[in-house]
C-alpha cells in the first residue's frame, strides 16, 4: 500500500495543552507526523504520512474543533522546502565565476546577518579603510572580496594576504617589496611588493593582530600618507590602494597590553564590520546547510543528498566555534561516508563530536529545590528520576504557558512534554 505525504498549516491561540490535543489529533486518525515547524506570525505546520485522503479530511475536520486553533488549511510544501526551494532558484541565477565572491553569494536570511551585508554593500562603493571583525571560520575573506567586486576599484586586482602565515622578515618584504641586494637571496632587480601589486585596486590584510611591530609603523605610513618604501630602498613610491583589514582578535585589549599601535588602530576602525558568529544567527543555518551539502555532493560526484528535520534541529543547536568553515568540513566528512541520500543524527553522532545540546533556560527570579521523598528506604534510582521529571515540569509548566515553550527551555521536543505530562498525569490548563 502506498503513503501520501501531506502538509497543513495550523493557525491557532497558544494555550497550555494545545499541544498535546493537535497529538491526540493526528493518533486518533492514524496519520504518522514526520515534520513540525512553528514560526511566530505564521503557525504551526505539520507534515504527515497517511494512506489515505479521507484520513486528512478527518484530521482538519477534528482539529478545527479544538478549542484554541483559529483555522487549518492544507498546503503543498513545509516552510523549510520552501526555503530550499528559493535557495536552488537564488543559487542558479549566480554567475558561476562570482559564486561565493560577490554578496549574492553570502547566503543568509537573518536580520543580523542582513544588516552586516546592506552596510558593506553601502561602504563598498567609497574608498575608506574597513576593518572586519569576527571570530575564526565566519567568512571574513568572503566579505572582503565581495566588497572589492561591488567598489569602483572591481577592474584592478584584489590581493589578498595572511599576515599570520608568514614570518616577520618575509610579510615585510611580500608587502613592500625589496631593491636588489638588500639582503641575502634577494633577485636581482628587486621585487615589487603586494602594495604595488595590487595598484588602484584593493589588498586584504587578513589577521591584522598578528603583524609585528616594524610593520604596523610602515602600515601606518601607508594609511596616512599612500607612500610605501621597498626594503632596502631609498625612494618613497605612492601607491593608490584601497585596504580591508580583518581579525579575531580584540585588538583594544592588545593595545592596553603595548602590542598594537592605537594610532594604527584608529586608522584602521574607519569603517568597522563585525560578522556575527553562526551560533547567533542560528536561522542561517538551514540556507548555509543545503548549500554546503549541494556544493560538496557536486565535487564528489554524489546524488542529491538532504537532512533530515532532525538532523537539522541538532545542527541548529551547536555552539559552532569553528562557524560556518567547522560546519562545511563536518558536512564533507559525513557525505563521504554516506551511503544514502539523507543524512540523519545518527550519522554525525557516529563520525563527529556533534551532541545533541539544551536550548538555555529563560531566567527565573529565585532558587528552585527538589524534593525527594525518603521515608524508611531509599526510593529506586527511577523513582528518583520520575519525581525529580515530574517536580521540573510542573515547575517550568508554571511559567511558560505551553508544552511547547516548555520543551524549548528542557531542550526536549514538544511530544516529549506531551508524553511526560500523560505520564505523570500533569493536567494542562
Amino acid at each position: 500500500m502506498g503513503f501520501l505525504e501531506r502538509v497543513i498549516q495550523i493557525d491557532f491561540e497558544d494555550r497550555l495543552g494545545l499541544g498535546m490535543e493537535i497529538f491526540e489529533g493526528c493518533e486518533k486518525n492514524r496519520v504518522d507526523k514526520i515534520g513540525m515547524e512553528v514560526i511566530p506570525d505564521q503557525g504551526m505546520f505539520i507534515k504527515f504520512r497517511c494512506t489515505t485522503d479521507e484520513q486528512v479530511r478527518r484530521l482538519i475536520k477534528d482539529l478545527e474543533v479544538v478549542k484554541g486553533i483559529l483555522s487549518v488549511t492544507l498546503r503543498e510544501l513545509m516552510p523549510y522546502e520552501e526555503r530550499e526551494q528559493e535557495l536552488k532558484e537564488i543559487i542558479s541565477k549566480i554567475d558561476p565565476k562570482k559564486q561565493l565572491l560577490a554578496f549574492e553569494g553570502i547566503i543568509h536570511q537573518s536580520a543580523k546577518m542582513r544588516r552586516v551585508v546592506e552596510t558593506a554593500q553601502m561602504v563598498a562603493k567609497g574608498t575608506s579603510t574597513v576593518l572586519l571583525r569576527g571570530e575564526s571560520g565566519t567568512g571574513k575573506e568572503l566579505f572582503a572580496r565581495a566588497i572589492h567586486l561591488e567598489s569602483l576599484r572591481v577592474q584592478a586586482p584584489f590581493i589578498p594576504i595572511n599576515c599570520a602565515a608568514l614570518p616577520d622578515s618575509l610579510l615585510e618584504s611580500e608587502l613592500f617589496g625589496y631593491e636588489e641586494g638588500s639582503f641575502t637571496g634577494a633577485a636581482k632587480g628587486g621585487k615589487k611588493g603586494l602594495f604595488e601589486q595590487a595598484e588602484h585596486g584593493t589588498i586584504f590584510l587578513d589577521e591584522i593582530g598578528e603583524i609585528p611591530t616594524l610593520v604596523q609603523i610602515r602600515l601606518l605610513r601607508v594609511l596616512q600618507e599612500g607612500m610605501i618604501r621597498r626594503v632596502g630602498g631609498a625612494k618613497e613610491l605612492s601607491v593608490d590602494v584601497r585596504i580591508i583589514a580583518a581579525t579575531h582578535r580584540n585588538l583594544e585589549e592588545m593595545i592596553q597590553k603595548g602590542e598594537f599601535r592605537e594610532d594604527l588602530y584608529y586608522r584602521l576602525n574607519v569603517i568597522p564590520l563585525r560578522i556575527p558568529p553562526l551560533r547567533e544567527r542560528s536561522e542561517d543555518i538551514p540556507l548555509i546547510a543545503q548549500h554546503l551539502i549541494r556544493k560538496i555532493s557536486e565535487k564528489l560526484g554524489k546524488s542529491e543528498i538532504h537532512l533530515t528535520k532532525e538532523s537539522m534541529d541538532l545542527l541548529m543547536s551547536q555552539p559552532w566555534p569553528g562557524n560556518v568553515r567547522q560546519l562545511e568540513n563536518i558536512l564533507e566528512r559525513i557525505i563521504n561516508v554516506l551511503d544514502s541520500t539523507e543524512i540523519k543524527p545518527q550519522d554525525f553522532h557516529e563520525w563527529t563530536d556533534l551532541v545533541s545540546t539544551y536550548y538555555p533556560i529563560e531566567g527565573e527570579a529565585g532558587d528552585f529545590k527538589i524534593q525527594i521523598p525518603v521515608n524508611k528506604e531509599w526510593p529506586t534510582l527511577k523513582q528518583i528520576v520520575g519525581d525529580v521529571e515530574k517536580q521540573v515540569l510542573r515547575r517550568v509548566l508554571a511559567t511558560h504557558s505551553s508544552s511547547r515553550k516548555a520543551g524549548r527551555v528542557l531542550g526536549v521536543s514538544n511530544t516529549t512534554i506531551l508524553n511526560k505530562m500523560k505520564s505523570y498525569g500533569i493536567e494542562s490548563d
